[in-house]
């Protein structure tokens, strides 16, 4: 071949490089969100929902420099469905929602509240039912068929002896409309949370008989999806284990979170997936 012409194809292809070189150096990096949305399962009213987090996001925001967004789902399946979507970036999520759903789609936990989380069963003042093998035949009211508490009152009342056939299980919207229709007499006993258990107290200037308990575990948790950078995801949990939620109206803290089991001056403490092992076994006690 001619010198000239190899030396006119060597000086193109050298060209096509150093053009391809620059436009790969100056291609820009995936940019930065602009912000990040933070959703929770619906395990109070909307209300109380919005008075709880809403500070909670402002808090990251501030922490983070960019805008986090609250947004409450009218229904536990709409929170449900958004979530496998992966439509939220972070999550407060309840422990047996994080195994079954979150952790497969790369829902990654930081922190969950400190104190433990349990079923408290409580039924109406001078009842007769004492114990949790009183409620054998009767009617227990529960938080939604998939919560949390309500899959540790089944496994608590399976470990009491009593059959799934010797009981009616009634599901309720969330904790304080159980308690209400405990009031009422639509149930006998009813299986909540024990923050809900004693704020419904305080509201209402009533007591309680609390008869029993399930096993503690973990509490629930704020999750982030592994797509939010590391950087944000290490600000975020340092930012909920920092928090005093001092913007938080107390009533509504006293709701969310116990003062008394949590560790003074802290609400939050980082977890890992090993800390969920405990929903694992429950979840594997009752058949799923």
């Amino acid at each position: 071949m001619d010198r000239r012409i190899v030396t006119l194809l060597l000086g193109c292809l050298l060209c096509c490089l150093q053009v391809g070189t620059a436009r790969a150096v100056a291609t820009p990096s995936s940019p930065a969100p602009r912000e990040y949305t933070l959703a929770v399962f619906p395990f109070l009213p909307t209300g109380n929902l919005e008075g709880i987090f809403a500070p909670i996001a402002a808090e990251l925001s501030r922490e983070l420099g960019k805008p986090v967004r609250f947004r409450v789902t009218p229904t536990y399946d709409a929170f449900i469905a958004a979530l496998k979507e992966k439509k939220f970036d972070i999550v407060h999520i309840h422990p047996f929602d994080y195994v079954q759903f979150g952790q497969a789609i790369g829902y990654q936990p930081l922190v969950a509240r400190t104190e433990g989380l349990y079923a408290e069963f409580s039924v109406k003042e001078g009842s007769p039912l004492k114990r949790l093998s009183d409620l054998r035949g009767k009617q227990i009211g529960t938080p939604p068929s998939t919560g949390s508490v309500t899959y540790l009152a089944r496994a608590a009342l399976q470990q009491a002896g009593i059959r799934p056939d010797e009981i009616t299980i009634r599901n309720f919207p969330n904790h304080l409309a159980c308690l209400q229709q405990l009031q009422i007499g639509s149930v006998d006993a009813c299986a909540t949370s024990a923050p809900a258990a004693r704020v419904f107290e305080a509201q209402l200037g009533l007591k309680l008989q609390h008869i029993g308990r399930s096993q503690t575990i973990t509490h629930a948790l704020f999750a982030v999806h592994k797509r939010v950078p590391a950087a944000d995801r290490e600000r975020i949990k340092n930012s909920l284990i920092a928090t005093k939620l001092e913007t938080m109206d107390p009533k509504l803290r006293a709701l969310f979170i116990d003062p008394g089991s949590a560790t003074p001056g802290r609400y939050f403490q980082p977890v890992t997936d090993r800390d969920y092992n405990q929903a694992r076994r429950i979840m594997k006690q009752l058949g799923y």
